[in-house]
């Protein structure tokens, strides 16, 4: 019995750096209750009685569904001259941590990453939003708790959690390596630094990789390359790990807003009304839209190739015929070799627009990424684009090279869209996506797979 009898613990549930979690039971109530006990034997520091007495008071001004409620806390003075012991009382979670399904081989997918990323965002937006802000400073698996109706609890408010020592900064810096930024360690916490750690966690899902295995030094964190997941959410979860706080996103409601963008990520210069994509991409086969369509190579539509394509086959074609029927027939033999030579140039440029329209009508719709932009001359109007798009578990990559004007507003990272052939990925077409689009385009595509998830449901 503890507190005049007032809880009795039923078993521990685990055992922390400073301390030890117990399942316990609220006599009066019946009702389970988790306390965690604050052990002065293994406390090396009197800061840690702060720590503790801290948690307390923030626990007690948070109230949040994905947060355990504060029930109580008390202190149990000791018969001898030890310090004495200290506990909180809490709402008890009956679910896993996301570190205990990892450790029973669960596997997570990019659809479930997400799914726990805004629930936690959801989390860490309140606790941010609160004046003074509060950070949690130790998210990782261990401390997400997934509940038994599947939503995200944020535990451990700093009592019971780990210390690491940060070589040559000679003092105990509060946190879990492989899950603090660099600023971390310099005593320093934001907003950035919950949403650093939430981003290692995330690739730890995915890869079930110790995030402490994927920094080089203290300062470069290496997403590993071949994840199984889209271009977007890999340039989401870089801009998480960006070990420079000032170049990591700065609030949850930013990453929230990216992820509810379906992965998209519209590029930050609007290039709305320069790339005009006046159609929807529908599922294959898919209607031609028209020879209007903007070519990604040249910048110009395929009507206005096949045009000139045309008339320079009836030109050529002419000029011989009208020579030798003027009486030039010396020129005959020059003309029709001239004839044999522009009609093969012809023939490869309208196999292009051919072979276009054909990825078009059935290839696959894929979304990838600026991943290099120069100019090939003083004056800048030949604008270079190098790309790549992701094809199974790999990418492919691309380049155009345009005067098109529109190309220059964007740069490395911003997204473009792209059909392939799933024969031949290489034969792709590649666009750049306007804001405006890039957004009706993905609420129409989550409403088409909304809708063929109801078809599909057993009746």
């Amino acid at each position: 019995m503890l507190h005049n009898e007032k809880y009795e613990i039923i078993k521990v549930l685990g055992e922390g750096a400073l301390g030890r979690t117990y399942l316990g039971q609220d006599i009066s109530t019946k009702a389970h209750v988790a306390i965690k006990e604050l052990l002065p034997s293994r406390m090396k520091r009197w800061k840690d009685f702060d720590l503790f007495h801290r948690e307390c008071q923030t626990l007690q001004s948070l109230k949040h569904a994905g947060i355990p409620s504060y029930l109580n806390d008390f202190t149990i003075e000791s018969d001898d001259e030890s310090p004495p012991r200290l506990f909180l009382v809490q709402e008890f979670i009956d679910g896993k941590s996301l570190q205990d399904l990892l450790d029973e081989g669960e596997e997570f997918d990019e659809a479930r990453a997400r799914d726990i990323a805004l629930q936690t965002l959801e989390i860490l937006d309140y606790l941010h939003n609160l004046n003074p802000p509060v950070i949690h400073r130790d998210l990782k698996p261990a401390n997400l708790m997934l509940n038994s109706k599947g939503r995200i609890v944020l535990i451990d408010f700093g009592a019971v959690r780990e210390a690491v020592t940060a070589d040559g900064v000679g003092s105990t810096i509060v946190g879990t390596f492989g899950y603090m930024p660099p600023e971390q360690y310099a005593g320093q916490s934001t907003p950035a630094t919950d949403l650093f750690a939430l981003g290692a966690t995330l690739v730890q899902l995915i890869t079930r990789q110790a995030p402490g295995e994927l920094f080089e030094g203290l300062h470069h964190f290496k997403i590993p390359a071949g994840m199984p997941i889209t271009v977007g959410f890999e340039r989401i979860l870089l801009r998480l790990t960006e070990p420079e706080v000032a170049r990591r996103y700065q609030s949850a409601k930013e990453v929230k807003s990216d992820l509810d963008e379906g992965f998209l990520m519209v590029p930050t210069k609007s290039v709305t009304g320069l790339l005009p994509i006046p159609h929807e991409i529908l599922p294959a086969p898919r209607p031609f839209p028209g020879f209007f369509l903007r070519d990604a190579y040249h910048g110009k539509s395929h009507l206005f190739i096949v045009l000139m394509a045309l008339a320079s086959v009836v030109l050529v074609t002419t000029f011989p015929i009208a020579l030798y029927l003027s009486g030039g027939a010396v020129f005959a033999i020059p003309g029709l070799f001239a004839v044999f030579v522009c009609g093969t140039l012809a023939y490869v440029v309208t196999k292009k627009a051919r072979i276009e329209i054909d990825v078009y009508r059935r290839g696959i719709y894929t979304l990838g990424e600026i991943t290099g932009i120069f100019w090939s001359d003083n004056t800048g109007q030949q604008t270079n684009l190098t790309y790549r798009y992701r094809v199974g578990e790999g990418f492919r990559h691309g380049s155009i090279s345009t005067t098109d004007g529109a190309y220059s507003t964007l740069g490395p990272g911003d997204p473009v869209g792209v059909i392939y052939l799933p024969e031949e990925p290489e034969e792709h077409v590649m666009y750049a996506v306007p804001t405006k689009w890039a957004v009706e385009q993905n609420k129409s595509v989550q409403q088409r797979l909304a809708s063929d998830e109801v078809k599909h449901l057993p009746a």
